[in-house]
């Protein structure tokens, strides 16, 4: 025991860790080096390691916090993590069996304080959390128009090139809307553009809460605002462009009152190209605009 003693105290004693030693038989701690008796007191050696580390999941040894949500059986693991409530502090923890110099099973401990690790990892945890929600909000906005909220013109060219992949694939028919805003200059030369900008919103939010949910709606540009609607015919594209046409007419729009839109209508031919289909569509909207707007024309 001399030269166990000897060894301890020359090895591990000073050193700046929690180390001691725990009977395996009734959990009793025999052995306390002088930082781990200034830590938690002198009178360390001699108690239950239960009493002492409370939290560590088992009677005689520390367990991970899988093995306490179900998995008891399991063997101790050699490395864990250990937080002391009473302390606040985190401690990275080594067991191991040991038979001591009379034979008996013990097991010796090594804690290692690592808080600062603790607040490294917490930090690049909410460093990420950061990272990732700029980077939602970066492809968000790369997807949408930041007045109305709608997706952006580069969106609906993707939207519809898919739409007409799916076509030409598969055969199934799609049209495109196209709305405009009546007179919508006059708004901003009589009211001025913020009163403008709350037409557009409004505008935005009647299209869009009167669409099909699986009916893609984007600002085209200006006062224009471009549907995609699939598996849509002609005369079923028209029916609900006549119905948000009649929402928008009968809307009081807060700084300005009633406003009208126009409407340009087409279905996708077989022989024709996206250019073509949305060229049709603009087409039929100049037609709602020259036969009088706040009208709905469709270009078969």
């Amino acid at each position: 025991m001399q030269d166990f003693d000897r060894f301890l105290l020359t090895v591990v004693y000073d050193l700046a860790n929690l180390i001691f030693v725990v009977d395996q038989g009734d959990g009793t701690i025999v052995y306390a080096n002088q930082y781990m008796r200034d830590t938690l007191g002198a009178d360390c050696v001699g108690r239950r390691f239960a009493e002492q580390f409370s939290g560590a999941g088992g009677a005689h040894h520390f367990i991970s916090y899988n093995q306490q949500h179900g998995a008891e059986a399991a063997p101790p693991p050699l490395q864990s993590e250990y937080y002391d409530d009473e302390s606040e502090n985190w401690y990275h923890v080594q067991q191991r069996q040991i038979a001591w110099i009379d034979g008996s099973p013990k097991i010796v401990f090594v804690l290692s304080e690592i808080n600062a690790l603790k607040r490294l990892q917490k930090d690049l945890t909410e460093a990420h959390a950061t990272l990732a929600f700029k980077n939602r909000e970066l492809e968000i906005s790369a997807r949408t128009d930041r007045l109305t909220s709608l997706y952006n013109r580069y969106q609906l060219d993707q939207v519809i090139t898919s739409e007409f992949q799916r076509f030409r694939r598969y055969g199934k028919p799609f049209s495109v809307l196209l709305a405009d805003c009546d007179q919508f200059k006059q708004v901003n030369d009589t009211y001025g553009h913020p009163a403008g900008d709350a037409v557009l919103i409004d505008l935005a939010r009647l299209l869009q809460s009167n669409i099909r949910a699986t009916d893609t709606l984007g600002r085209w540009g200006g006062e224009e605002f471009l549907a995609i609607l699939p598996e849509t015919g002609l005369d079923n594209a028209s029916q609900l462009a006549e119905k948000l046409r009649a929402t928008i007419s009968a809307y009081v729009f807060p700084a300005v009152g009633h406003k009208t839109a126009s409407f340009g209508i087409a279905q996708i031919r077989p022989d024709e190209n996206i250019k073509d289909l949305v060229a049709r569509a603009d087409k039929a909207l100049y037609l709602a605009k020259a036969n009088g707007r706040n009208r709905v024309e469709a270009l078969a």
